[in-house]
């Protein structure tokens, strides 16, 4: 026995409404969470990436760092070498003009240049010769210049100069 003139329907616990409003909010939510999942991801890699740069950016200044001391390190040898080339030129001029000095007469066996002194053996006619022709401009060269002399079977002498020069203070 039914009191009613009409079926009953079932009644929700929400209405179409309020289902459909929940629903907007749940997918707003999922939504946000997504969006805001995929910018943490895209934080993070910002963050690798940026460490990633700086990495290399410490490394190419490393890189730098020890180019610019080794072409230090390089500017300083051709400076070296310069020294030394105009060290040889000058050399070489001295080595030529003291050949030049010593006289037909009188015949070197060895020379020995060292950086302050020089050593001449050789053989002479006579100690005049000798004291006349080499030993006069030696010691306008040198500050001090002495000479052994010994007498050969032949009568000519064998002869050992020393000549040194004195260093200068403001050379070293």
């Amino acid at each position: 026995m039914s009191m009613s003139f009409i079926t009953p329907n079932r009644k929700s616990f929400v209405s179409r409404l309020t289902y459909n409003w929940l629903l907007c909010f749940c997918a707003s939510f999922i939504v946000l969470g997504a969006l805001w999942f995929l910018f943490d991801i895209q934080l993070q890699n910002l963050k690798d990436s940026t460490e990633s740069y700086e990495n290399k950016i410490k490394t190419q200044q490393n890189i730098q760092e020890n180019l610019k001391a080794k072409f230090d390190f390089l500017n300083l040898q051709i400076q070296k070498i310069e020294e030394i080339q105009q060290k040889n030129k000058a050399l070489m001029e001295g080595m030529t003009n003291l050949l030049d000095l010593i006289p037909e007469q009188i015949t070197i066996n060895s020379i020995f240049l060292e950086e302050d002194k020089l050593t001449i053996k050789g053989i002479t006619p006579s100690k005049e010769l000798y004291i006349f022709l080499l030993e006069a401009p030696l010691k306008a060269i040198f500050s001090q210049s002495n000479v052994d002399f010994f007498v050969l079977p032949s009568g000519w002498y064998n002869f050992v100069s020393v000549s040194k020069t004195s260093p200068y203070k403001g050379d070293k």
